[in-house]
């Protein structure tokens, strides 16, 4: 009971936090590239350390960002108050308002579109880019941070582009292993291919089949996330919960 408590608060202290310096770049005012050190205009990037997510008719907001390492891991910092030149390619599918700094995603857009976002700064010609990955909750519904019921595994975590990672013990920014996966909508079939970790258990099965429950659960079948736990030798069915 005490792990758990211990668990759920370091947990609830890190998603603290990945809230707050989410919504740092709003309250900040924007700092001078002049004012940057080396280092800073070394590690300049746009909007995020990870790809930018939308959905079909999404508006972004475009930035430069500096890099923070106030935290325990590294992640987007102050804006910079520059005026690059915008470019996303393709071009079909999107409006970008160079003078807003901003980009519409079309309604069209199909699920898995990717676009390619450039700035280049006019202090020093730098360029640097990002990708935006276009989705649909329609065609991925697997979308957010899954915790086993009743298991070990505390988070099986799926973000918009189908890439994935599980853990037993999250801690910071640690994973067990991670990759990406595929599924079938009509026949309910789901599979994970493991792409990279700090643990990968060699007895995985990762192919199975899934549903969606009342209570809003994801329940997995047929599948086996390995032994990374002794006591979950051989499972084949998981339930998880947002």
């Amino acid at each position: 009971m005490i792990t758990d408590m211990r668990s759920f608060l370091k947990m609830s202290f890190f998603l603290a936090v990945y809230i707050l310096a989410a919504c740092i770049p709003v309250s900040l005012h924007a700092v001078s590239f002049a004012s940057l050190s080396r280092e800073e205009r070394e590690n300049l990037l746009i909007n995020s350390l990870d790809r930018i997510y939308a959905c079909p008719g999404d508006t972004i907001r475009l930035k430069v960002m500096t890099v923070s390492r106030e935290f325990f891991f590294p992640m987007a910092g102050k804006p910079v108050d520059v005026s690059p030149a915008w470019n996303v390619e393709p071009s079909s599918g999107v409006l970008l308002d160079r003078q807003r700094n901003m980009v519409v995603i079309g309604r069209d857009v199909k699920d898995g579109t990717v676009f390619t976002v450039r700035a280049t700064l006019h202090e020093g010609g730098t360029v640097l880019k990002n990708s935006v990955y276009v989705y649909t909750e329609d065609a991925n519904p697997f979308i957010g941070n899954w915790k086993e019921k009743g298991g070990n595994i505390r988070e099986l975590f799926i973000k918009p582009d189908r890439s994935f990672s599980v853990t037993v013990y999250p801690f910071e920014v640690y994973k067990d292993y991670w990759g990406h996966f595929t599924c079938d909508l009509k026949k309910q079939t789901i599979a994970f291919t493991i792409e990279g970790g700090n643990k990968k258990p060699a007895d995985c099965d990762l192919s199975g089949f899934y549903r969606f429950r009342r209570d809003g659960g994801l329940e997995l079948r047929g599948i086996y996330f390995g032994t990374i736990v002794p006591e979950d030798r051989r499972k084949q069915r998981y339930v998880f919960m947002k």
